[in-house]
C-alpha cells in the first residue's frame, strides 16, 4: 500500500507543483558555470494559473430559489428577453461583490449574522 507522503509526492509531481517538504530556496536550479562567487540560476517551470472554470454547487431554501427565479424573470422582462438564466445573476452578484466595498460590508454583516445563529 502506498503511504500518504508517496501519494502527496506523486500528486505534486503530476500537477507540476513542488512537494510541501521541499525548501523554498530550491525553486530554482543552478545551471552553467560559476559566475564570480554565484552560479547562474535557471527558474523551475511553474504550471499556469487555473484557467478552467470552477463548479460551485449550493443548496438554497425554496424561498430563496423562488426569489432568484422571480428576479431573473423580472430582469428578462425588463430586457425584453424570454429568459435570463439565474446563473448570470449569480455571476453578476459575485463580480459586483469583488468590486463594491459597500456591498462587501453589507454581505459581511449578513454572513456574520447567519453564522452567529
Amino acid at each position: 500500500m502506498t503511504s500518504k507522503t508517496e501519494l502527496a509526492a506523486r500528486a505534486a509531481r503530476l500537477s507540476g507543483r513542488q512537494p510541501a517538504n521541499r525548501p523554498a530556496d530550491a525553486a530554482a536550479e543552478p545551471v552553467g558555470e560559476l559566475v564570480g562567487e554565484s552560479q547562474a540560476v535557471k527558474p523551475v517551470h511553474r504550471s499556469a494559473p487555473r484557467a478552467k472554470p470552477v463548479r460551485v454547487t449550493t443548496d438554497l431554501a425554496p424561498q430563496s430559489y423562488r426569489g432568484l427565479l422571480a428576479y431573473s424573470a423580472g430582469l428578462a422582462e425588463d430586457l425584453g428577453r424570454a429568459k435570463v438564466p439565474h446563473v448570470e445573476v449569480i455571476r453578476a452578484l459575485i463580480a459586483e461583490l469583488n468590486t463594491n466595498p459597500a456591498l462587501q460590508e453589507t454581505i459581511g454583516k449578513a454572513v456574520r449574522a447567519q453564522l452567529s445563529n
